[in-house]
């Protein structure tokens, strides 16, 4: 699994471009996006892909509102210093990612998802009947796992959509008996109430938003004409602040102070609507107005904004990368031409050489190191002729327990693997073997000073006898000591003390594997 590059945990999230946003993107995302950049490693992206699952038979306005978006993000604070900002199309393992999870994620979870039908609903006037919208869900899970964020910072709206991406990372990982995407925990956000200048949600679809870049005194002109929800036809009768809009503004925009002063001059009818409203406009412009000036600037040199976008996702893309080398190596698409070179009698580099993997001896996990020697073993030492299979569907008690689950050859033979407990000490290797009925023992003996791996294959007439003999001696479900040691040129078995059985011949011999 790829390294966290920082000390951090990761987030990552991001928005569809749909032009500049307005105050209730701002409230309910962007804000908390830009504080988070001090706590967590940020991934921030522009999800092009994303809109066209619904925008798809008009994407003309797609790069101008994806610099729309960009822009706003930056005058609001996101630092492309701190956070990786970036373009979701211009990472091309987004779209591999989702294809090859595509392939394992059941039909039944895309059409379960909550949003589905609810902006099939919403959106009734286009033909949403397509495979991307559909699958979005799945991009959507590949945007995260790609990048083995550990957070995603959402509203407790899109809580099944991390679900999703949990059971689709929960699936590939025991499929393929692998640890490759960690399960993202959803990172709730604040999102205060906001509503529109009608007093309804804020929504470009409505024609009710302040624009989070918006000229302060065009703000100013909206909220002096916004709806107070039919309160107070006559300024000297009190209102109840809770049922008008602008009361959502000054709790949010206004200092504590004067949000309560606001709320009690209206129920009192010591205020008129018109200076309240003037109050709440001024508190967002103090808030939106340093914004709105950064946007100006970087409008004159857009050139670059994009070319930091650019430079950006090619950083996203680098780390992306890290992730689709493993996730490739999992499909069989690599795109080295590897140990399938053995398939073809060209000769390939030493697979019994570990040098490569020396970080394997300073791991302490026995059981961690021992995985990683099984998997050296069946993934390049093992020959393309021979056919090992597992029980994708065994869900195992521990980690222990899945080392003693065996492989199957083509013949339905019993294969255990069993790791060295420690480097070669004394001249020889301790193992232990589960007191249990294999046909096949494979022993993998390693040693540090040469780097070097040892596989000796055992069919059942070299260790039978010895091995009942070893079980009556012992307690029930207690392991059996097994020792190779070397002498000269010579490998000797040991079974729990038993007379020694020279090897040497069984190393690296798959003939009892046929």
């Amino acid at each position: 699994m790829a390294e966290n590059s920082s000390d951090r945990p990761r987030v990552l999230s991001g928005m569809r471009p749909t032009g500049k946003l307005h105050l209730g993107n701002y409230i309910g995302a962007l804000a908390n996006w830009v504080k988070l950049q001090d706590k967590y490693e940020g991934y921030f992206f522009i999800a092009d892909w994303h809109a066209l699952t619904t925008n798809y038979a008009d994407p003309s306005r797609i790069k101008l509102n994806t610099l729309d978006v960009a822009l706003d993000w930056l005058a609001a604070g996101l630092d492309p210093e701190r956070s990786t900002v970036f373009i979701q199309s211009h990472v091309l393992q987004h779209a591999e990612l989702n294809l090859l999870l595509g392939m394992m994620t059941p039909l039944g979870w895309l059409e379960r998802v909550p949003t589905y039908k609810e902006q099939q609903e919403n959106l009734a006037t286009k033909d949403l009947t397509n495979f991307g919208f559909l699958g979005y869900p799945v991009l959507m899970a590949s945007d995260i796992l790609l990048y083995q964020a550990q957070y995603v910072p959402v509203g407790q709206d899109q809580t099944a959509h991390v679900e999703l991406t949990r059971e689709v990372a929960r699936r590939f990982n025991s499929m393929y008996k692998t640890d490759i995407f960690p399960e993202p925990e959803a990172l709730y956000t604040p999102s205060p109430k906001l509503s529109g200048l009608d007093g309804r949600k804020m929504s470009k679809s409505y024609g009710n938003t302040l624009g989070l870049t918006e000229a302060p005194a065009s703000i100013t002109a909206k909220i002096s004409a916004m709806s107070t929800g039919g309160q107070r036809i006559r300024q000297s009768d009190g209102g109840d602040p809770e049922l008008c809009p602008v009361t959502d503004i000054h709790r949010i925009f206004s200092a504590p102070e004067m949000a309560a002063e606001m709320k009690s001059a209206c129920q009192k009818a010591s205020i008129r609507c018109e200076d309240c409203k003037r109050a709440a406009a001024a508190s967002v412009c103090a808030t939106v107005g340093p914004i709105y000036e950064k946007r100006m600037q970087m409008e004159n040199n857009i050139e670059q904004t994009w070319e930091m976008l650019r430079a950006s996702s090619a950083k996203a893309a680098i780390r992306a990368e890290q992730t689709m080398v493993e996730v490739r190596e999992i499909f069989d698409l690599s795109h080295e031409l590897g140990t399938v070179k053995r398939y073809f009698g060209v000769s390939a580099e030493d697979p019994h050489d570990l040098s490569q993997n020396a970080a394997w001896w300073n791991i302490e996990d026995q059981t961690e190191r021992a995985r990683n020697l099984r998997d050296q073993w069946q993934s390049k030492i093992v020959p393309r002729e021979v056919q090992l299979s597992q029980d994708s569907q065994i869900v195992f008690s521990s980690p222990e327990r899945e080392l003693e689950e065996p492989f199957l050859t083509a013949r339905k033979k019993r294969v255990f693997v069993a790791a060295s407990r420690d480097e070669q000490t004394g001249g020889s290797w301790e193992f232990e073997i589960p007191a249990k009925s294999y046909e096949v023992w494979t022993l993998l003996a390693w040693q540090k000073e040469s780097y070097r791996l040892h596989d000796f294959i055992l069919p059942q007439k070299v260790f039978s006898l010895p091995f009942s003999k070893a079980k009556k001696s012992l307690k029930k479900d207690e392991k059996i000591p097994v020792t190779v040691r070397k002498e000269g040129d010579r490998f000797l078995l040991s079974i729990h003390g038993s007379e020694s059985v020279d090897i040497t011949e069984l190393l690296s011999n798959y003939e009892p594997l046929q």
